[in-house]
This record gives C-alpha cells, sequence and structure tokens, in this order.
C-alpha cells in the first residue's frame, strides 16, 4: 500500500510541477506563429514551459486548442487578433492544467469551452457530434473541416483529449505528446505507448502533430520518439533483470546517452525516466 501510495504521489508532483513550474515574474514573452493551412495555426508565447497553442481562424470565426497561463491570456490574445479579428467562439482543452486551461477565462468570455468533463453535455447541445463507431470520438464541423476529439485519458492525465484537424491534416495532442521531452506520465507508461501505436493508424502519414510542449512533428518522427522510448525502456529493464534497483540505475546514470531529452523540460529529466520506467514495469 506505501508503495502504491509513493506512485501516485510521483505521478501528481509531476502534473503540479507541469502546472506551477512557472513563477509570477517570469513571464515575458515572445510570439512565434506557425501556419499549417489557411485555417490552422500554432501560436508559441516564448516564455518557461512554452505551451503549444492551436488556433483555426476562418469564416466561421476562431477556435483555440488551449490557452496558456492566465497570466499572459492577454499576450495571446493580441497574437490571435494578428491571424484574424474577432471574438474566439470556442476553446478546446486539451487537459486541465493551469499551463493549458489558465487562459479560458480571459480568452474566453464569449466562447464555448470544451473539455473532457463536458463532452456529453456538448453532444446535447448541439455542439458536438458523438461518432457511432467509437464512443470515445466526437466531431464538429468548424472553417470548412471537421474537427475530431478523441478521449484519451488515462496517461498524462485523467482528462486528456486529442484535437484532429481532418482538412488541414494537423493534430494537437496536448501534453501526450512532449516533443523535446521525456513524457509526463509517470507509471503509466504502457497505458501511454499504446495511445502513440493508435495514432500510427488512426492519422495519415502526411499528419502535422503539435505538443503540448515542444516543436512540431511529422509522423516519421512520431515514430522515431516511440523507438526512443522503446529503447530506453529495454536500457532500464536490462538493469531491472539484473536485481538493480533505482536508485543504483540512476547513480549508474544508465540513460546518460538520452540526457538531452531531459534539458527542455529540465524536471524530466533521466533520473524521472528511470523512475517512471521501474514503477511501471517492475512487477513483469
Amino acid at each position: 500500500m506505501k508503495k502504491n501510495w509513493i506512485i501516485i504521489f510521483s505521478a501528481f508532483m509531476v502534473v503540479l510541477i507541469l502546472s506551477l513550474f512557472l513563477d509570477g515574474n517570469n513571464f515575458d514573452t515572445e510570439k512565434n506563429v506557425v501556419k499549417f493551412s489557411d485555417r490552422v495555426y500554432r501560436i508559441t508565447l516564448d516564455y518557461g514551459l512554452r505551451p503549444n497553442i492551436g488556433v483555426s481562424a476562418g469564416p466561421d470565426g476562431i477556435l483555440l486548442v488551449d490557452t496558456g497561463h492566465r497570466e499572459v491570456a492577454e499576450e495571446l490574445l493580441s497574437a490571435v487578433n494578428q491571424i484574424k479579428d474577432g471574438n474566439i467562439r470556442y476553446i478546446i482543452n486539451t487537459h486541465p492544467h493551469g499551463d493549458h486551461a489558465g487562459g479560458n477565462k480571459t480568452c474566453g468570455a464569449n466562447a464555448v469551452i470544451i473539455g473532457y468533463d463536458n463532452l456529453g453535455q456538448m453532444v446535447s447541445e448541439g455542439v458536438l457530434r458523438q461518432e457511432e463507431q467509437s464512443l470515445n470520438t466526437y466531431s464538429m464541423d468548424f472553417n470548412g473541416e471537421t474537427i475530431r476529439i478523441f478521449a484519451s485519458p488515462g496517461s498524462h492525465s485523467d482528462n486528456d483529449l486529442i484535437i484532429y484537424f481532418t482538412g488541414s491534416a494537423v493534430v494537437h495532442m496536448g501534453d501526450l505528446l512532449l516533443t523535446q521531452s521525456f513524457p509526463a506520465v509517470g507509471p503509466r507508461i504502457k497505458k501511454y505507448l499504446e495511445i502513440l501505436e493508435w495514432t500510427f493508424h488512426i492519422f495519415p502519414q502526411s499528419t502535422k502533430f503539435i505538443g503540448g510542449h515542444g516543436r512540431d512533428y511529422t509522423m516519421a518522427e512520431v515514430r522515431d520518439y516511440r523507438k526512443m522510448l522503446a529503447d530506453t525502456i529495454k536500457i532500464v529493464q536490462k538493469g531491472m533483470k539484473a536485481g538493480k534497483s533505482v536508485e543504483v540505475l540512476k547513480q549508474e546514470d544508465v540513460l546518460k546517452d538520452y540526457k538531452s531529452w531531459g534539458v527542455f523540460l529540465d524536471f524530466l529529466d533521466t533520473d524521472y525516466w528511470i523512475a517512471s520506467i521501474y514503477d511501471s514495469y517492475k512487477n513483469e
């Protein structure tokens, strides 16, 4: 029982650090805008955790995927207005952590806010459709394309959504994809790997992926990321099979060749990833 609580507490701390990593005095920002299609963009405000915001802008109005921190919401609105003037009609939160949903109140004063917890309500109100072939999949038509929403909880948080702009071939994965870091999944690696494998079968090869933090990926790069995770898992498992404790594996620095993956978000370093692998596979 004690070990279970340690695992739960460790996973909670990863989530907490992601949400609270920045202090209130570190929000000087620069705007980075990437255009994927004539209607889909990615905005990154260059501060601290640098969460990636998805934008759909067109004749139906503006839709955001995530809103970043509360403290930089006005800067985000300014960046959105440079793409298209007008009120934001919809906000879809990939999950409710403060670095992804903190700007909801400021950005969404006139918006419908869609999250994991109100998907059913959105269906009953006619905002979303629930797809019959998959009870975990929802959709809406906006700015000339169908936007599909996949409910994928259980690895990063209990509220994760994946957003797919079908006509633009762009997927926003939220914190289910940290393209320059080890994943923030704690002891739930097996569940997370299932999600990555699922992406290979659901989305076209031409798809561009927006992560919660970090640069954009192609499908080939998602596959490379999955291979990197598999390689590190094998290294740690080899030590586990030799009877080494998690403390010894950290001391031996068994993932020294992968330290670059613990730089962009430095609290997700190799020691964190070794512990995550150990906790995920220790009962095998």
